[in-house]
C-alpha cells in the first residue's frame, strides 16, 4: 500500500482502538490486525489487510470465519467496524489492502456510497468491495462512478465472496507491476493454447490505443470470461459496465443504452444517463451484440466513431471517453452480407478480434487441462486442499471422449456440478468416476454417477460412507 494519508484529512486525526460491541468476542480469534497486534505472516505469502463495514454483527462474523477458512485468501488479516466513526478512527491504524463497505447502515440509505467517496477523496488507491442484500442498476453505477472496484450481493456464498476479494487483490498487484504479463485468478472456461493467445492479445489491447475489442464463439465456450479477465486487468476504480442486448427490449435498448431526457416518451418522468455514459473513462461491455436494432446499430456507430453520446429526446450530445467489448455467438459477417448488421458497426467493433474455439475441436491436451482446472475451481470453492476432489482415468476418458456439441465448456462446467452434488455430506479424499454418461436411451440430463470412496489409506484421507446419486436422484 501506498503511503499514510497526509495529516490533513479529517480522517486520520484522532486515530483510536475499534470498539465493535459484542462482536468482538466473537471475533477475535480472527481479527488480529489491531493497531498494537503484530502482523500475522506466513513463509511464502504477503499479508493482506482486509477492513470490513458493516452494522450487522452475524454477517460480520461469516465473513470473519469464512476468510479465516478460506484457501483462496490465505495471508488475510481481517478487521472489521460497525459504525462509520469507529471505520475511520481504526482506518489509519490498519492501512488496508482492500475495504469491504454495506452500502446501507446506521438507518441511513447509501451511508457506502458517502464513506466511499471519502476514502477516494483521501487519496486512498486501494480495493473497495461494495456490499448489499438489494440494490438496483443505477445504485450500482453510482457506485462504480464513485470509486468502487466491484458491487457483491449479501446473498453470496463465502466461498464466492473469497474468491471474489482473492481475484480483485491479484489484479491490484498486477496493476501495480505495469511489467508483469501474468493474468490473475484466470477463469476456467479458457485453457491450454488458446488461453496464451487470448493473454497475449488481452495484454497488448490494454496497453494500447484500441477503442475496441470484439468476441466470437458458439454458446459456452467463454466469451464473458474473456471480458471478465480484461476487467481484471483495469487499474482499481475503473469504470467497467455490462449489458445483455438480447434482455433488453427492442422499444427500451437505445434509451438503457444511451440514455435518456425527461419527457421523451411516456413513462420518462425524470432524465437518465445511459450505460454507455456511465462508462466514461473506463470499458462497456455489450453481450450478445448482434440482437441491437438498427437505431440502436446506428447509435453505437455515431457513438464509437466521434466518441459522444445522444440521449434519447435530447439535441445535445455529450463526449464520452469509453471503449468497447463487444461479444456474440452469431455470424456477423453472414448476418453483414443479409442487410441484418450494419457493415460499418462491424469494421468499427473489430479493433481487436478473439475467436473462441468450441470444445468440441479443441485438442485432448487442451480438454483434459480444462477438466483438471475445474476440479482445482471445485476444491477451491468447497474450502478444500489441493487435489482432495480426483478424478479417474476411466471417467477423464469418457469426458474427452463426449462430443459437447451444446454447452461446450459450460456444458462440462456443470456435469462437474452434477458430480460434486451427488450426496449431502461434505466432499473427503475421493475419486469421481461415471457410468453409463451419454449411452443411448438415457434421459437427458440424467446421466449416472457414481462417486466411489477411496480406501483408508489409498490417497491419505479417511474412508467414509458414499451415496450413490442414482438414489440421490441426480
Amino acid at each position: 500500500m501506498g503511503s499514510r494519508p497526509p495529516a490533513s484529512c479529517r480522517w486520520f486525526r484522532t486515530p483510536r482502538r475499534l470498539d465493535c460491541g459484542s462482536i468482538d468476542a466473537c471475533l477475535q480469534p480472527v481479527t488480529t490486525s489491531h493497531r498494537n497486534a503484530p502482523l500475522r505472516r506466513k513463509q511464502g505469502g504477503q499479508m493482506i489487510k482486509l477492513f470490513h463495514l458493516d452494522d450487522d454483527p452475524l454477517f460480520l462474523h461469516r465473513c470473519a470465519v469464512a476468510f479465516r477458512n478460506s484457501a483462496q485468501v490465505a495471508h488475510v488479516n481481517y478487521s472489521s467496524a460497525r459504525t462509520a466513526e469507529d471505520f475511520k478512527a481504526g482506518f489509519a491504524g490498519i492501512q488496508p489492502n482492500a475495504v469491504l463497505l454495506d452500502l446501507s447502515f446506521g438507518g441511513h440509505a447509501l451511508r457506502g456510497i458517502e464513506v466511499l467517496r471519502e476514502l477516494r477523496s483521501s487519496g486512498y488507491n486501494g480495493i473497495v468491495i461494495m456490499m448489499s442484500a438489494l440494490c438496483t442498476s443505477d445504485v450500482i453505477m453510482e457506485c462504480i462512478r464513485a470509486g468502487a472496484n466491484d458491487f457483491l450481493s449479501k446473498g453470496l456464498d463465502e466461498s464466492e465472496l473469497t474468491f471474489r476479494v482473492a481475484r480483485l487483490l491479484q489484479t491490484s498487484r498486477v496493476g501495480q507491476d505495469s511489467a508483469s504479463s501474468a493474468i490473475p485468478f484466470l477463469p476456467t472456461h479458457v485453457s491450454g493454447r488458446s488461453l496464451r493467445e487470448v493473454q497475449q492479445k488481452l495484454l497488448r489491447l490494454r496497453n494500447s490505443a484500441v477503442k475496441t475489442l470484439l468476441v466470437t464463439g458458439e454458446s459456452g465456450t467463454g466469451k464473458e470470461m474473456v471480458a471478465e479477465i480484461l476487467r481484471l486487468l483495469l487499474p482499481p476504480g475503473t469504470p467497467f459496465v455490462s449489458v445483455n442486448c438480447a434482455a433488453l427490449a427492442p422499444s427500451v435498448v437505445e434509451a438503457e443504452i444511451f440514455g435518456y431526457e425527461k419527457g421523451a416518451f411516456t413513462g420518462a418522468t425524470q432524465s437518465k444517463i445511459g450505460l454507455y455514459e456511465a462508462a466514461d473513462g473506463g470499458w462497456l461491455f455489450l453481450d450478445e451484440v448482434a440482437r441491437l436494432s438498427a437505431s440502436a446499430q446506428a447509435a453505437l456507430l455515431r457513438a464509437l466513431e466521434n466518441g459522444e453520446v445522444r440521449p434519447v429526446g435530447s439535441t445535445r450530445t455529450k463526449k464520452v471517453n469509453v471503449r468497447v467489448v463487444a461479444a456474440t455467438n452469431e455470424a456477423l459477417d453472414a448476418m453483414a452480407e443479409k442487410g441484418e448488421f450494419r457493415a460499418d458497426l462491424l469494421t468499427r467493433l473489430r479493433g481487436y478480434e478473439i475467436c473462441l474455439p468450441p470444445l468440441r475441436v479443441r485438442s485432448a491436451t487442451e480438454r483434459q487441462e480444462i477438466v483438471e482446472s475445474l476440479l482445482a475451481r471445485l476444491n477451491e470453492s468447497l474450502a478444500l486442499e489441493a487435489n482432495e476432489f480426483r478424478i479417474s482415468s476411466s471417467c477423464l476418458a469418457v469426458l474427452l471422449s463426449l462430443p459437447w456439441s451444446q454447452g461446450n465448456v459450460r456444458e462440462l462446467w456443470q456435469t462437474r456440478d452434477q458430480i460434486a452434488q451427488s450426496e449431502d455430506i461434505a466432499p473427503a479424499v475421493c475419486v469421481v468416476d461415471c457410468r453409463k454418461f451419454g449411452e443411448p436411451g438415457a434421459e437427458s440430463g440424467g446421466a449416472a454417477f457414481e462417486q466411489l470412496a477411496v480406501p483408508q489409506g489409498t490417497v491419505g484421507g479417511p474412508r467414509r460412507t458414499r451415496r450413490s446419486p442414482r438414489k440421490a436422484g441426480v
